[in-house]
């Protein structure tokens, strides 16, 4: 009697493992609620480790009447001191989840380059009484993350320290 309630034991052991979802433990992977898991930037897109560089983008009017334009017009800083890349390493590792794209609007982006190669575009809003995000796009899907403070800090720092690119029309 004793070895029919092993086998059976065995058996119901098998049947679970042969049903676990393959990758259901990974960062970034659906779980039972059909929620994506919490995962950093770092696990999204490895890349992140090789950024040399990135440019911060502010847009001139993000809260203006036009939704449509209001990406068209902008200031930016290029900047290539690790104290900048580690700035947004460091918001980068916070948790990132996947989440529909959310209805407020971006203040800027930052493209992350390496070897002088865009790699990453990463949209932030420092509006934090109801929109304070980071967010990136992967294979499709948005990946959000709470602006920190210091980040916050950081960008309001850099801001009057932007400049208008050429060529970007006449504003209307």
């Amino acid at each position: 009697m004793k070895v029919k309630g092993y086998y059976l034991l065995a058996l119901i052991i098998l049947a679970m493992l042969a049903c676990k979802q393959p990758g259901a433990n990974k960062p970034g992977a659906k779980n039972e609620g059909n929620t994506v898991a919490p995962a950093t930037a770092f696990d999204l897109d490895e890349r992140f480790e090789q950024a040399d560089s990135i440019v911060v983008v502010f847009y001139k009017d993000p809260y203006g009447p036009d939704s449509l334009r209001y990406t068209r017009y902008y200031t930016q800083a290029s900047l290539t001191d690790n104290a900048s890349i580690e700035h947004l390493k460091k918001q980068l590792r916070e948790r990132y989840a996947q989440e529909e794209k959310r209805a407020c609007r971006s203040e800027g982006k930052i493209w992350c380059f390496s070897k002088g190669k865009v790699f990453q575009t990463v949209y932030f809003s420092t509006k934090c009484n109801d929109c304070c995000y980071l967010y990136l796009i992967k294979d499709g899907n948005f990946y959000y993350s709470q602006t920190t403070t210091a980040f916050a800090e950081w960008l309001n720092k850099i801001k009057p320290t932007t400049q208008e690119v050429a060529n970007q029309g006449l504003e209307e």
